[in-house]
């Protein structure tokens, strides 16, 4: 059976905890794939969990962890949830995995939603081997009205707004490849244009699977099924 592993590790002034999944095999030269949940969510996401297990049966570990505010780590998260702060969050995540001695050095990034974002833009300075993104957004800018028409807009601060609207990621990753992006075609969150946007703009090698009818959430069990299972593979394809 898979074990699993709390963590805790800090971020600035706050303790964050994660669980790190091994195969029972797992040795110094496990690759290990490090996840980032999406904004109002945690990483409980079933999403991150059954994509955990799919990794562990291909002797992969994985790493889920909640960013300052959420679920089990310390935070306030209307006060602390900034792009920059998630982005060091997910930075002190994979320097904790790199030095645990379960797994070795070899380390690829899911991110969903806005964690894919922030995924990418942590592989601008710590990169992986293999990326993959669901729902990803490459502005905030195209999200924001939605987050509006939600009143979600609420549970934010104006310096997550005022970060927020100058963020784009799409002229920095032309140096990210070996990615793969799923999204709905009916995402109601974050429009497919920026799927298709990111697509063109990262390297080769590179996927994009659109989900005909699909959602934010990914709630079709059909879509879930086919996303653990292409996710898994990229992963093995290329972190061995």
């Amino acid at each position: 059976m898979p074990i699993e592993k709390g963590i805790y590790f800090n971020s600035d002034n706050h303790r964050l905890c994660g669980i790190l999944h091994l195969p029972l095999d797992h040795h110094e030269q496990t690759p290990c794939i490090i996840g980032a949940h999406g904004l109002f969510s945690d990483a409980s996401s079933q999403k991150q969990i059954a994509l955990a297990k799919a990794c562990n049966a291909k002797n992969m570990a994985y790493f889920r962890f909640d960013h300052r505010g959420c679920g089990r780590s310390e935070g306030d998260f209307k006060a602390e949830t900034t792009i920059t702060n998630r982005h060091r969050d997910f930075c002190n995540a994979v320097q904790t995995i790199q030095n645990n001695s379960d797994i070795g050095n070899n380390f690829g990034y899911f991110g969903s939603s806005m964690g894919g974002s922030i995924a990418l833009l942590t592989g601008l300075s710590l990169p992986p081997r293999a990326t993959v993104t669901l729902s990803t957004p490459i502005s905030m800018n195209s999200v924001w009205e939605v987050l509006v028409k939600n009143n979600q807009d609420q549970q934010l601060s104006k310096d997550f707004y005022n970060e927020a609207m100058d963020f784009n990621i799409l002229d920095q990753v032309s140096q990210i490849n070996n990615i793969l992006i799923f999204h709905g075609t009916n995402d109601e969150v974050v429009p497919k244009n920026n799927a298709l946007k990111l697509h063109d703009a990262v390297g080769e090698p590179k996927e994009l699977l659109l989900f005909a009818d699909g959602c934010h959430q990914l709630s079709d069990e059909k879509h879930q099924a086919i996303f653990i299972e292409k996710a898994a593979e990229w992963f093995e394809r290329y972190l061995f």
